[in-house]
Formats: C-alpha cells, sequence, structure tokens
C-alpha cells in the first residue's frame, strides 16, 4: 500500500472525515506525515482547499446515499502552501442494517494533468481567438485645439462606450500606463520638429475601463499644411490581444511573429512545401534539447524523425500540400535520446490565389499525458491492493482466451481461488492485517503459476487463475494442489501467525463450459459446493454440482418466500417425563406454509446455513414462540419450559444472545422458561468463539443450554466440561437398537 502512487485511506464516514488509516504517500502528497492524520492532529478536510470543500462534501454525501461509488477532482494544501490538484475515488462500507460505517478510497496526484489540461485549454483559446475578425480603433487629434475625434466603427474598445471616450490628446495620455507615456511622448516628439518625419509605430499600454491594462500597437501619421506646419495626428490602435495579430503574424511568420512563436509552449516550425524546415521558434528548440536551430534549418523535416515514424510525416506533408489541414501522434526522442511522443498539427499557408506557400507544423509534447493515460489505463486494469489485474481484465482475459481455445482446440484451465476464514482475520485483527494478508497471498499465488498463466483478483478474498494449454483435469488437479503447497505457511503481521489456506474450485473449458460465463459460472459452483463440505482443497466442476446448486437456489427461494408471505410457525412437541406421565415443556418446531402445504425444515435445509436467511428464520420463530408463551402465561397455561433451536448459521455474528435477550426482555418472558438447542455443528462452523461467548451469557441470564444431536459429527466430551450445557440430547442412532 505504501509503494502506491498515492493515498490509501480509511476514514468516518462524515466531515471532517477524520482518518482511521491511512497509507505513507500521504506525505509525499500532501507534505504532513501519516501519523498528523492518524492522532486527529489534523484532518482531511482543513487540507481541502476552500473553494472546492462544498463540493466535496456534497459529492461524497450523495455517493453514500446512492450506495455508489465516488470520483472527484479537487484540489489540496500542501504542506508548503502550495495548491496541488488530486483525484480521489472510494465508496462507503455499509452494516448488516444500511447504515453506512466507514469511507475507502485512493488520492492520487493529478496536478501536473491538471496544469497540462489548464495548458492546452490556453492554446486552444489562442487559436480559437486567430480565427475571430479583428478591427482598429481610429483617433484623430488636432494638434492646435487638443480636440480629439474617435471612429468607434462597430463596438466599443477597451470597455468604453463610444460616447465615454475623451475628446482630447490629455484623455489617452493619461490612460497610457505611467512607465509607458514618457517613451511614447519620446517617440511622437521628432514628428513635430521634423518635416521630414510623417509616420511613428508605437507600443504602450492602455488602460481599460475596468482598470486593467490592454497592449496596444498605435501607429500614428501626420498632417501638414501648405506651410509645412503640424495640424493634425491620426493614429490607429490596435489591441494586440486580438487574436486577429496572431493571423497577421503567422502570413509574415520571420519578421512578426517571433516574439508570439517563442511565448507558446509549444514547438512550432515553418516548412516549405516540399518539408524543408525554415524556422523553429526558441521553445521547440528546448523541447527537443538543442542549443541552435542551425543545424536543422534547411533538413528535411520527415528525416528528423525515426525510420519507423516517417512515412506517416511524409503522408501528412502530401495532405497538408493538397491544402488541407493534418494531424498525427508519433514517437521521437530528443537531442540526447530522451524519449518523448508529439501531437503534430499541419495547416497550409496559402497566398491570396490560394496557393500553398509554407506549412505551419505545431508539435505539443504529450509524453506526460500519454504516460498519464497509460497510468490510468493500467489502474482501471488492476487491484489497487495487490497490483494483479482486476475482475474486468479478468473476464476479458477469460473471453479472449475462450474464444481462441475454441478456435485452435486446445484445452482452457480456471480456477478460483477463495482465501479460508479471511473475514475472521480482518475482525480479529483489522483490516491492515486483512490487506497484508491478501497482499502477501497474491504474490505468493501469481508466483506458484507459470509465466504464461493470467492470475488475478476478483475482490474481496476471492483470485482466479487461468491455466492456458493444459491436457485435462489432471492438470488442473496438479495445479491446485500446487498452491496449496506453496501458500499453505503461514504469513507473519505484526508478530502474529496468519493462516493463509484456501479453497479451489476448478472448471475445464470446453468439457465444462462452452463460453467464458459457463466456464466460471461452474468453477464457482464447484468452489461453492467445497465450502458446503468444509472447505480445503482442490475441486474440479461434475454436472452432479449444478443439480446441487439448483436444489440449493430453490430452497433459498422457498425460505425467501415464506418469510416473505409470512409462512414461518411454530408446531409444538411435547417433552413428557417417562417416570410420570407429566408433560414438562415443549420443544418448538418450525413448519413452513406456502401455496397452503405445511412443509417441515427440510424444505429449506440449506437456508440453514446462510446467515442473513437463518438468522431471520430464527428472529421469526423466537418472535412467534416468545409471543405464544407469552399468551399461555396470561391464560394460566403453565408451561415449564420452552426449547428453541438455533442453526449454526446464527453464530456467524458476535450478537446472538444479546438480539434473543433483547427480544426475551421486550415481550417480558423468564428467561428460565425458555432453553436453546444446539447440535455440535456450531463447534466446527466459524465464529466458534461468538459460540462459547452467547452460550455463557444465555446461561448466565437463567436460560437453558440444550447440546442436541450428541454422539453425532464432531463429538466431544470437552463441551460438557468446558460449556455451560444443561441438556443433552443422545442421538437417537444409539438408543434405537436398546
Amino acid at each position: 500500500v505504501d509503494n502506491l502512487p498515492g493515498v490509501v485511506y480509511r476514514c468516518e464516514v462524515t466531515p471532517p472525515w477524520r482518518i482511521q488509516f491511512v497509507s505513507d504517500a500521504t506525505a509525499w502528497l500532501t507534505g504532513h506525515p501519516a501519523s498528523s492524520f492518524l492522532t486527529g492532529e489534523l484532518t482531511w478536510e482543513e487540507i481541502i482547499h476552500a473553494e472546492d470543500r462544498t463540493r466535496v462534501t456534497a459529492a461524497v454525501a450523495g455517493a453514500i446515499r446512492g450506495r455508489c461509488k465516488f470520483q472527484i477532482r479537487y484540489r489540496i494544501v500542501h504542506a508548503s502552501g502550495e495548491i496541488r490538484w488530486v483525484s480521489e475515488r472510494g465508496c462507503a462500507h455499509y452494516a448488516s442494517d444500511g447504515e453506512p460505517l466507514f469511507l475507502e478510497g485512493f488520492v492520487g496526484d493529478i496536478h501536473q494533468h491538471a496544469l497540462a489540461e489548464h495548458q492546452l485549454r490556453q492554446t486552444e483559446a489562442r487559436y480559437r481567438m486567430a480565427t475571430q475578425a479583428t478591427g482598429d480603433l481610429i483617433w484623430e487629434l488636432d494638434i492646435e485645439t487638443d480636440e480629439m475625434v474617435w471612429n468607434t466603427g462597430h463596438r466599443s474598445w477597451f470597455g468604453y462606450e463610444p460616447n465615454n471616450l475623451g475628446g482630447t490628446g490629455g484623455w489617452i495620455l493619461q490612460r497610457m500606463y505611467p512607465e509607458d507615456r514618457s517613451t511614447v511622448l519620446a517617440l511622437t516628439a521628432p514628428m513635430l520638429s521634423d518635416p521630414t518625419a510623417d509616420f511613428v509605430s508605437v507600443e504602450y499600454r492602455l488602460r481599460r475601463a475596468n482598470g486593467t491594462y490592454a497592449p496596444v500597437l498605435d501607429r500614428i501619421s501626420i498632417l501638414r499644411d501648405n506651410d509645412g506646419k503640424p495640424t493634425r495626428l491620426i493614429g490607429a490602435l490596435h489591441d494586440l490581444t486580438d487574436n486577429h495579430l496572431m493571423k497577421a503574424a503567422l502570413r509574415e511568420i520571420e519578421t512578426l511573429n517571433r516574439g508570439i512563436l517563442d511565448a507558446s509552449i509549444d514547438c512550432i516550425k515553418i516548412l516549405a512545401p516540399d518539408g524543408t524546415l525554415e524556422l523553429i521558434n526558441e521553445p521547440g528548440l528546448r523541447a527537443l534539447e538543442l542549443s541552435s536551430a542551425d543545424a536543422l534549418i534547411g533538413s528535411e523535416w520527415p528525416q528528423l524523425w525515426p525510420p519507423a515514424e516517417q512515412a506517416r510525416v511524409r503522408e501528412a506533408l502530401a495532405k497538408a500540400r493538397e491544402g488541407q489541414a493534418a494531424r498525427f501522434s508519433g514517437f521521437c526522442p530528443t537531442a540526447t535520446g530522451k524519449p518523448r511522443w508529439w501531437d503534430v498539427v499541419l495547416t497550409p499557408m496559402a497566398d491570396d490565389a490560394e496557393q500553398v506557400t509554407r506549412l505551419l507544423a505545431v508539435s505539443r509534447d504529450i509524453t506526460a499525458m500519454r504516460q498519464a493515460s497509460e497510468q490510468l489505463q493500467w489502474s482501471s486494469d488492476h487491484d489497487a491492493l495487490t497490483l494483479l489485474p482486476n475482475r474486468r481484465a479478468f473476464e476479458a482475459e477469460l473471453a479472449k482466451a475462450t474464444q481462441r481455445c475454441a478456435s485452435s482446440g486446445e484445452c482452457l484451465g480456471l480456477l478460483l481461488v477463495d482465501l479460508d476464514h479471511f473475514k475472521h482475520v480482518n475482525d480479529t485483527m483489522g483490516h491492515q492485517a486483512g490487506d497484508f494478508l491478501l497482499t502477501s497471498f497474491g504474490e505468493r499465488l501469481a508466483a506458484c503459476v507459470r509465466e504464461n498463466d493470467f492470475v488475478a483478483r476478483l475482490g474481496g478474498d476471492e483470485f482466479a487463475v487461468i491455466l492456458r494449454n493444459v491436457s485435462g483435469e489432471v492438470d488442473l488437479l496438479r495445479a491446485g494442489a500446487s498452491i496449496q503447497n506453496r501458500i499453505k505457511q503461514p504469513v507473519m503481521f505484526d508478530g502474529r501467525e496468519l493462516s493463509t489456506h484456501a479453497s479451489i474450485g476448478g472448471a475445464l473449458f470446453p468439457r465444462d463450459g462452452q463460453s467464458a460465463d459457463e466456464l466460471f459460472s461452474n468453477a464457482d459452483t464447484a468452489l461453492l459446493a467445497l465450502k458446503s463440505d468444509g472447505r480445503g482443497g482442490t475441486r474440479m466442476f461434475h454436472q452432479a454440482m449444478r443439480r446441487d446448486m439448483e436444489q440449493t437456489a430453490a430452497q433459498l427461494e422457498f425460505a425467501r418466500a415464506a418469510l416473505s408471505y409470512q409462512g414461518i410457525q411454530p408446531f409444538y412437541q411435547p417433552k413428557v417425563d417417562l417416570g410420570t406421565g407429566h408433560i414438562r415443556g415443549v420443544e418448538a418446531l418450525l413448519r413452513l406454509s406456502v401455496g397452503g402445504q405445511l412443509r417441515s425444515p427440510a424444505a429449506i435445509a440449506a437456508a440453514f446455513r446462510e446467515y442473513e436467511i437463518a438468522s431471520e428464520l430464527g428472529r421469526v420463530m423466537q418472535e412467534a414462540v416468545l409471543t405464544d408463551l407469552t399468551t399461555w402465561n396470561a391464560d394460566g397455561l403453565h408451561i415449564e419450559r420452552v426449547a428453541i433451536n438455533a442453526a449454526p448459521a446464527e453464530f456467524l455474528r458476535d450478537d446472538y444472545a444479546e438480539r434473543f435477550l433483547s427480544l426475551v426482555d421486550r415481550l417480558g418472558v423468564a428467561p428460565a422458561q425458555l432453553e436453546i438447542e444446539i447440535t455440535e455443528h456450531v463447534f466446527i462452523a466459524r465464529g466458534t468463539d461468538y459460540v462459547t461467548r452467547a452460550l455463557h451469557l444465555l446461561h448466565e441470564a437463567g436460560v437453558r443450554i440444550a447440546l442436541d444431536d450428541f454422539g453425532t459429527g464432531y463429538s466431544s466430551l470437552s463441551h460438557l466440561r468446558d460449556l455451560p450445557v444443561d441438556v443433552v440430547k443422545i442421538d437417537r442412532s444409539f438408543v434405537s437398537q436398546m
């Protein structure tokens, strides 16, 4: 993470966005050490430019409301005081109840790119202005009376309306830039005393109506009477900021436009129609790392390009000679060998007879933009954490690989690799440990496949490997075993050991799928089948798995339908004391009623393995049972104890006891009237620590604990010793033959 070209962070969801995790690149990007954010000494909101904070806040809030990602460009204030442009993309993470927990994202430096865009806009603006018409503001001054009149033409000038232009020569002198006034007077004074002087051209700065200054060119002529006495001055004020000057300068490039050419950031050249180089501006020489143009003038421009680019250059020249603008991008190193990419525009320059006399070549260095584009493309195809190709790149590669194999008849293997118990690492050791584990896992996975194989991170703890040129299923199993051997060594993080065991599902093209989507779906089916049987190892897809998955999907859909249509209801099985014949209690059994049919829990067996559905089924049953018990108590019907079953999946979050006891308290039921039944399968599923804590909390509150199906599965007498078990229900397979 710290080696990424930008800042990876996790922070609060609302301003000032206090940082919970941030990478070391923060110091490089902001000038502030990461510790200043982590300790709360500085918040991210404080370094956002004040003009951008409202926009950033609104964009993040909108993304959170829409549960989508956000990408924002804005400015930050570097510790040095410099304003820099950054690009941030990220998203919120949400709790199970939909509340946003925190933001995670990536902040990259786009300052140079933003400056390049700004320069691009400036250059394009100059070109647009060069196409606009221009006109001069004519003035006439009576030397004897100092009376001045104006020919304002079709529009006002420099922000002044025609009726606001001054009527005396003093008016224009007062609006000259003070430092220019003496220069103008010194240049025009000889015209009044020298009979042979009749014209002068002078540049100065003229104050506009808004108080700013415009550079102008004033071409002044003098009129004399029959005795040679000066009587009038006539001038033409030309606004040098008008882009028509650029057009005029291009027609007289050697004399009038050198200053404009040298002020450009582009490499500008004038070529003869045959491609001979006649002129190059100073920025162009600097861009090419040349001290003088002597070695270039007179050369054939195409010969200055690498051989691989010369055909493209000659094609553009031919098009420009025919009177058409031409544009191309090409590679040409500088004089010292530095690699550079150029965007070149060739424009024909024609005389009054519309004959092409010269060619204007404008070359812009797009190396930084090209590199930024390549980096952006790389980022869009790679995972920011592991630097492996991401899901987007994987899907494109798998589609291409299956198409190639369909044409060549070769076999292709796909392995989907799922890191076992990754969430447990995140929950117990934090996301830094989880990120470190994912990075290490990705490195090991990439190191244990062949060079022509393709490894990608699909998201979360899911990875994929595309194996090319395989002979059959045995190659995939061998590759899976190799991966298992390579990654099983523990990873050490902060002095603690992290497990890197994995489950792998595989599919073979074209045997297990005729398309990329079908191949992926079947490999995923194999992985799910493996995980449902306890995880670990490698399992290949077989058609029977598809039937099992369809059955599982049907059971899940049936369970959701029963929940949606309130089809879950408890039936009560009496518990009889064989010695006295008295009913000592009842066990609540779940039954489903959908479409008028009554079904047992076996119809939705798969639902009890999924946390979300299993928890909802448990909640509905608990509320119904406790409501019935409340009614019985109110009616004087004494039931000593009601047993409620709990599925192993309900303990995958560390809040089972709290949720159950909260419901008991809300409905006013005595905990001593309740019994929770679990099976020993809860001790082989994830979240064993959660089970132990929940049972102790329930037992301390007065709820009895029953261990059902004892003697099957993962039986252990240590459960009776270490856990608060009140009742042991020995499985009937042990007593049915007695």
